[in-house]
């Protein structure tokens, strides 16, 4: 037996080929045996007020590709700029990050791409508030 197995906790929501399905009281695991079924857990899910960032425009551009609301000949191309434009801002922090990206939606593994952007969205919260911490921080004094 093969396929995704989805471990759900009681109550739990999961999109699948734009259904929303919802498990019952108890915890309960769930074989998805098509492997072309598009399927998005919605603890998952960005909320679109919360795409903030060039990182989560690319999830959130995936995650609609999971749910059907936009059209991989449509979008793909777009994507694929935007990785391309992350690579620059995160190859010195790891050359293979986007590499892996790009490979996992050239063969259409979107919910890898969604995983594997979840460590990405941490590093881009670092380099933020990084970023912030050196604005507030005032000029430090010139040696000699």
């Amino acid at each position: 037996m093969s396929g995704l197995i989805l471990k759900l906790a009681a109550g739990e929501r999961v999109v699948v080929n734009g259904a929303v399905l919802e498990n019952g009281d108890k915890p309960a695991s769930l074989r998805v045996a098509d492997a072309d079924a598009r399927v998005l857990r919605c603890r998952d899910a960005l909320r679109p007020e919360d795409v903030d960032t060039p990182v989560k425009q690319v999830y959130y551009a995936i995650q609609l590709l999971i749910t059907g609301d936009l059209k991989a000949d449509n979008v793909l191309p777009a994507i694929f700029k935007e990785i391309d434009r992350l690579e620059d801002a995160f190859s010195s922090i790891d050359t293979t990050l986007m590499g892996q990206l790009r490979e996992m939606m050239r063969r259409g593994n979107h919910y890898s791409a969604l995983c594997h952007l979840k460590h990405i969205l941490e590093l881009e919260k670092e380099l933020l508030n990084h970023a912030a911490l050196r604005q507030r921080m005032p000029e430090q004094a010139k040696v000699a």
